[in-house]
């Protein structure tokens, strides 16, 4: 939950940023693999040259990019909201993928959290020391990030034997490596400290878990731990640097949450009876 306000106190440009937190997540998610995770390392590695390893591969790619430029655009609590949507296109891309068919209590949560994002977009010019850039394309940003990671976190249900960990480290790298051929000579103009905790502890720990978990545990549940970076983040932004969102778009923040959670409980509830 702290990534964002790291990200904000490194005071680095989009581009700089983005190839710090790729590279430096990509060479961290591969050693934690090949150290402590790895079975048959070749076996795994093969699975990577198939169209689901490249798509998961790009998702991975994608969602790293989209985050960061999302993050530098505007406020945090627009992008995190956006993000929080990712159980509402999981929903979506299992009826595709998984052949899950949602009902009714879905649709109406997919309904909702989207009119929450619209809330607090709406209302996204108000907040406080947020940086003065598209609060519209912030969430876009935010949604195309959300999309990304149902993507991946649905892939780790369908195709149990990709190896997530080594694909999720190469587009990751793949992100860091468009970000610093698209950067200026600013890429030290930030705390080391800032660089260290998100691309060699934040980021790589939080996704190793995350990656990990959809083979223990449903996504939904995952979906539903995931929401407390959109809870949390804001805060730790709000308390670090003084960037505070308005009382409307905490609200609507609040009736993503809420909606998300209630679906997921019930979801959980039916198929534990």
């Amino acid at each position: 939950t702290p990534d964002t306000m790291v990200m904000r106190f490194s005071n680095l440009e989009r581009w700089s940023l983005m190839g710090w937190r790729g590279l430096l997540t990509g060479t961290t998610l591969f050693f934690i693999w090949y150290f402590f995770l790895k079975s048959e390392p070749i076996k795994q590695l093969r699975t990577l040259y198939s169209w689901q390893g490249i798509i998961f591969i790009l998702a991975f790619a994608i969602n790293s990019v989209c985050f960061t430029l999302g993050i530098i655009e505007t406020s945090v609590m627009v992008v995190l909201t956006a993000v929080a949507t990712m159980p509402v296109f999981a929903a979506i891309l299992s009826i595709f993928i998984m052949k899950e068919y949602q009902g009714w209590i879905s649709w109406l949560t997919i309904l909702s959290a989207m009119l929450g994002v619209i809330i607090v977009v709406s209302d996204g010019n108000n907040g406080i020391g947020h940086p003065e850039g598209s609060v519209v394309l912030g969430a876009i940003f935010g949604l195309f990030t959300a999309i990304c990671l149902a993507l991946t976190f649905t892939m780790v249900r369908k195709f149990p034997e990709l190896s997530v960990m080594p694909a999720g480290a190469i587009g990751a790298a793949i992100s860091g490596v468009i970000g610093f051929a698209l950067a200026d000579s600013d890429l030290f103009n930030a705390p080391i400290w800032t660089i260290i905790s998100m691309g060699g502890i934040i980021l790589p720990l939080s996704f190793t878990f995350l990656l990990i978990a959809p083979r223990y545990t449903s996504s939904a549940i995952v979906s539903l731990i995931m929401l407390l970076e959109m809870v949390i983040g804001p805060f730790w932004v709000w308390f670090g640097i003084g960037e505070k969102p308005s009382l409307l778009m905490i609200s609507g923040s609040l009736l993503v949450v809420f909606v998300i959670i209630f679906n997921i409980v019930i979801t959980q509830f039916k198929n534990i009876n």
